[in-house]
C-alpha cells in the first residue's frame, strides 16, 4: 500500500520539484552574468545582462559593499523583532484557544483568522492609515499582524497535545499556576513554538509588501531591493545575486532551526 502511494505521488513530486528548481536555476545563472550595457544599447538581452558571460562581480558587490551589508543587517533585525513579537502574541492567543471551551474556541479562531480573509493590500493600507507616517514601527506592526494568526494556530495545536492531567498533577503536588506553566506547559509546547518561529522568521526575512508600503527607504528589505534593481536600475545580475544570497541564508537558517527543533521534540 505504501509503495503504491509513493508511485502515485512520484509524478506530482517530480512536477513540484521541476517547478521549484527551474526558476531557481535560471536566477542562479542570471546572477553569474556580467551586467548589461545601460548606456543606450537597444538590444534587450544586452541591456539587462551580457549573454554568454560568467562573472562573480555581482556577488562581490552584494557581499562587500556597505549599502547591501546594511540592508542585510536591517532585514535580519526586522525578522528577529517581528518573530519575537509574533511568538509572544501568538502564544498568548494560542493559550487562550487551548483553555477555552469548544464554543469559545471556534469564536476565537474565527476572530484570529478574520484578518486573513481581507485582501492583503486593503489590510496593509489599513495599517498605513492608522499610523499615518511610514517607519520601522508600522512595518513591524504590519508584519506581526500578518503572521500572528499562523503562529497562534500552530502553537494552539501544539498545546492541544499537552495532557491537562499533567498540569493538574503539578498543581496537586503544590506547584503554583505560574510554576506549572513554566515547568510543564511551556516545555511540552516548545515543538509548536519552534515550528512557529521557523515559519515566522523565514517569512519576515523575505517580506516585501509590508516594508515597501509601510517603510521608508531606510526600512527596505532585501526583497524590496531586488524589485528596485529589477525595475528601476535594470540591474538584473545584482537582483539575481541578492536573491540567491537571501535564499542561501534562509536555507541555512531553516536547516539550523529545524535541527534545533528536532532536539526540542
Amino acid at each position: 500500500m505504501r509503495n503504491t502511494a509513493r508511485v502515485l505521488l512520484l509524478p506530482i513530486a517530480l512536477l513540484w520539484l521541476a517547478a521549484v528548481l527551474t526558476p531557481l536555476v535560471f536566477v542562479l545563472r542570471m546572477s553569474l552574468y556580467s551586467r548589461g550595457n545601460v548606456s543606450g544599447e537597444k538590444w534587450l538581452d544586452a541591456l539587462f545582462y551580457q549573454p554568454g558571460t560568467w562573472s562573480l562581480e555581482s556577488f562581490a558587490k552584494v557581499l562587500t559593499e556597505s549599502y547591501y551589508q546594511r540592508m542585510f543587517g536591517f532585514t535580519a533585525t526586522l525578522a528577529l523583532v517581528v518573530t519575537a513579537f509574533t511568538l509572544l502574541i501568538g502564544y498568548v492567543l494560542g493559550y487562550a484557544i487551548y483553555r477555552a471551551t469548544i464554543k469559545h474556541k471556534i469564536a476565537l479562531i474565527l476572530l484570529i483568522t478574520l484578518p486573513k480573509f481581507t485582501n492583503i493590500l486593503v489590510f496593509v493600507y489599513g495599517v498605513k492609515m492608522i499610523f499615518g507616517a511610514n517607519g520601522f514601527i508600522p512595518v513591524v506592526v504590519g508584519e506581526t499582524m500578518m503572521l500572528v494568526p499562523y503562529a497562534a494556530l500552530t502553537i494552539s495545536a501544539a498545546l492541544e497535545g499537552v495532557p491537562y492531567h499533567l498540569i493538574e498533577a503539578a498543581r496537586g503536588l503544590g506547584a503554583s499556576s505560574a510554576s506549572a506553566f513554566w515547568r510543564v506547559t511551556l516545555p511540552l509546547s516548545m515543538p509548536g513554538v519552534s515550528a512557529a518561529a521557523i515559519f515566522t522568521l523565514l517569512w519576515s526575512a523575505s517580506a516585501f509588501l509590508g516594508p515597501y508600503m509601510l517603510g521608508e527607504p531606510a526600512h527596505y528589505t532585501i526583497a524590496v531591493e531586488v524589485e528596485r534593481q529589477m525595475h528601476q536600475d535594470m540591474n538584473w545580475t545584482i537582483a539575481a545575486a541578492l536573491n540567491v544570497t537571501l535564499i542561501a541564508v534562509l536555507a541555512l537558517a531553516a536547516f539550523v532551526l529545524t535541527a534545533l527543533r528536532r532536539r526540542l521534540a
